[in-house]
Parts: C-alpha cells; sequence; structure tokens
C-alpha cells in the first residue's frame, strides 16, 4: 500500500503545480504577486540573499531583502531548477514555460541537525545510449557515471520519528508508467523501474519523473552504518546486451520526520 501511494502523489505532483498551501518541495502561483519569491516553509517570511541557480543554462541570481527574485533565464523547456540558503535544505523543482507563466512562490525548510545530504548535485546513471525521445534527455547536463550510484550514511538519531530517503528530482526515466503518463515520446520500448535498495533490502521502486519524492527506510533495515543503492531500470525489449535507462537525479538526502503519514499506512 505505501508503494501505491507513494507512486500516486509522485504523478499527482509531476502533473500539478498549484497548491493552496506552500510547503516544501511544492509551489504555490500567487495571483496577487507579480513577482517570483522564496519563503520559509514554516514561518511564511520572505528569506533574502538564496541563490536561484538553473545549472543547464548556466544561470544564476539571488532573492533580495522581501525574497522577491526575477527568474530572466530563457526556459523553452523543462529543466531543474536550485535554491540554496545557508540554514535551509537544498531545494530542487523541475520547470518548463507553463510553470513559469505565474509567479512562483517556494516554501523551503530549515535544515535538521539529523539530516544527511546524499548528493546536492546532479547524478546522471546509465551507459549513454538513449534516444532524443527519451524524457527529458536535452536536459541532460552529464555523461553517465555507470548504472548505480552508491553512498555510505551513518544511521541518524531518530528519538523513534521516521526516518525517509528524499529525491528532489528525477528526469529521464522511460518506464511503462512513464510513457502511460506522457513523460517520454518512445514510441514501443521502456525500461524497468529504478530500484532504491537500503543494506541490500529494496524499498521501493520508481517509476515515474517526478520532483520531491520522500520514500521511507523501514526501522528493521537500518543499521548504525549503512549503504544506500539507487539502481537505473534496463530496457526490457533490448535482448542482445544490457541497455540502461539513462535518467539524472538531484538533490538526494536523508531527513528524519515526525510519525505522522507514514505511520498510518
Amino acid at each position: 500500500m505505501r508503494k501505491i501511494i507513494f507512486a500516486l502523489s509522485v504523478l499527482m505532483f509531476f502533473n500539478s503545480y498549484s497548491f493552496a498551501d506552500v510547503i516544501s518541495g511544492k509551489i504555490d502561483h500567487d495571483e496577487l504577486n507579480i513577482k517570483n519569491k522564496i519563503i520559509d516553509s514554516k514561518t511564511k517570511q520572505g528569506l533574502s540573499n538564496a541563490k536561484i541557480t538553473i545549472p543547464e543554462l548556466h544561470y544564476t541570481t539571488y532573492s533580495d531583502k522581501d525574497g522577491a527574485f526575477q527568474l530572466n533565464a530563457d526556459v523553452s523547456d523543462k529543466t531543474v531548477l536550485f535554491v540554496e540558503k545557508e540554514g535551509y535544505k537544498v531545494f530542487s523543482l523541475t520547470v518548463d514555460n507553463n510553470v513559469l507563466k505565474n509567479p512562483l512562490k517556494l516554501g523551503i525548510e530549515q535544515s535538521s541537525p539529523f539530516d544527511f545530504q546524499i548528493s546536492d548535485g546532479v547524478i546522471h546513471l546509465g551507459d549513454n545510449l538513449y534516444s532524443d525521445n527519451s524524457a527529458n534527455s536535452n536536459e541532460f547536463q552529464f555523461s553517465a557515471s555507470g548504472s548505480y550510484f552508491a553512498k555510505k550514511f551513518k544511521r541518524p538519531a531518530s528519538n523513534g520519528q521516521d526516518v525517509i530517503l528524499r529525491i528532489g528530482t528525477i528526469i529521464g526515466l522511460d518506464t511503462k508508467r512513464a510513457k502511460m503518463a506522457g513523460q517520454n515520446r518512445i514510441a514501443k520500448v521502456y525500461s524497468s523501474p529504478m530500484e532504491v535498495l537500503v543494506n541490500g533490502h529494496k524499498i521501493s521502486t520508481i517509476e515515474l519523473n517526478g520532483d520531491n519524492m520522500e520514500i521511507l527506510i523501514p526501522s528493521s533495515v537500518l543499521k548504525d552504518n549503512n549503504e544506500l543503492i539507487i539502481q537505473t531500470g534496463r530496457n526490457l525489449f533490448q535482448k542482445e546486451y544490457v541497455d540502461y535507462d539513462d535518467c539524472e537525479l538531484a538533490n538526494i538526502r536523508i531527513e528524519v520526520k515526525e510519525k505522522s503519514f507514514y505511520a498510518r499506512h
């Protein structure tokens, strides 16, 4: 049930960028405010000197004393926008012309001493063999580093709270569900889902591209010292050789959260 809920929440997020409340990883089109704005997701106050970047376009700007910022980049297709500020969690979001038609209000969360940043940059998984029709392949920034990403981390002092893996952004997945959701233009083939493992235990599969994905790490698989592995999928129609699905992930971290949503599912 947890995996079904996770997949549905990702699909809903990827296809809709309008929310009643501004919280971390989600955005609100504020029709009364003509400016883009960075705010504290808890206090709703504007945050000054937040760094806003679009690496694929080599674009950087900063928020003013009220948290407002201008986004003058020429965004022609989907690309990844990052927000960074000292004392806050790195935030990433997939944007395109449709998203940028209205002002953005981006809520970012304060860092916790228990959070661990796995990667705040972009990681390209795969084998550099992909179609121009692959999901967002024209936005890939780097060459593939291999078919999987591995990182060790220590068990957070969670004090009974949930430990989650958060992936800020994923583009490039060519699974069957991604194809059905219209996230790529590949005609006939598709790949197996991405797999997420902790200490050799598969804790989730990922089938859709999107932002702000949260995956519960079961306490039963956690140890004092842990290893996270994120493995990209394979082309299910290529039999002559292994053809890995090329994709890019950004802003990966381990977080500690109150037992709320996950405790009920």
